[in-house]
């Protein structure tokens, strides 16, 4: 939801105040903009990191839900950023109104993948984003603070971790390259790349992915 200063966090992650009201921990943030009500309904939604959708539905209070897989160069970078291990990195987009990618597909970083929603109806529209750091069933939802603490990484610490994540790209352009190649060998056999290849280096790793046209 951008730009970020139209924007407000409602619930924060574990939020004592919605500990009290819902009886349950909070795994992420609640984002809403600063207008109120469902003036928020239907507004866009934009990938915060690049990856792949592992799955999309509809669940009882969730509403519509988008779970993407981040890139590992992506997990790489924020667990050295963060200076703990990360078993594996997720986003979480609940709530939401409508849905614009599938299952499978690759998203980029400030890519749409759908509009602010109202869950199943219960409450005013507005974001629930989550980062959780295990794979989990998409719409898992733990009942004891330990719990949360174990398996979601806490957003403000993401955004704090990466100063440039309000960027539409994550990673500033100088570390970024394009190669314009057909084809790269690889342990595993050749990987085809018509559209050319994406490569980017962090903590001395190099990840490479085939471009899209």
């Amino acid at each position: 939801m951008r730009p970020l200063a139209n924007c407000y966090v409602a619930a924060g992650y574990l939020d004592p105040d919605y500990m009290r009201r819902m009886g349950v921990p909070h795994t992420g943030e609640d984002w809403n903009l600063r207008t109120g009500g469902d003036s928020d309904l239907g507004y866009p939604v934009q990938a915060v990191f690049p990856g792949v959708v592992v799955a999309t539905g509809w669940y009882r209070v969730w509403g519509h839900l988008v779970v993407v897989r981040v890139d590992p160069w992506v997990r790489d970078l924020l667990q050295d950023a963060l200076e703990e291990p990360l078993e594996d990195l997720y986003v979480r987009y609940g709530h939401l109104h409508h849905v614009v990618v599938a299952r499978g597909e690759r998203v980029e970083a400030g890519e749409c993948v759908g509009s602010v929603g109202k869950g199943d109806g219960r409450y005013l529209a507005h974001l629930h984003i989550d980062f959780p750091r295990v794979s989990l069933p998409p719409e898992a939802y733990p009942r004891r603070e330990e719990e949360v603490r174990v398996q979601y990484l806490d957003p403000a610490r993401v955004w704090k971790a990466l100063a440039f994540a309000d960027r539409p790209n994550l990673l500033p352009h100088d570390r970024l390259l394009y190669a314009p190649v057909g084809g790269l060998y690889t342990p595993h056999g050749v990987l085809e790349t018509p559209h050319g290849a994406v490569l980017r280096s962090t903590g001395g790793k190099l990840y490479v992915r085939p471009a899209r046209r």
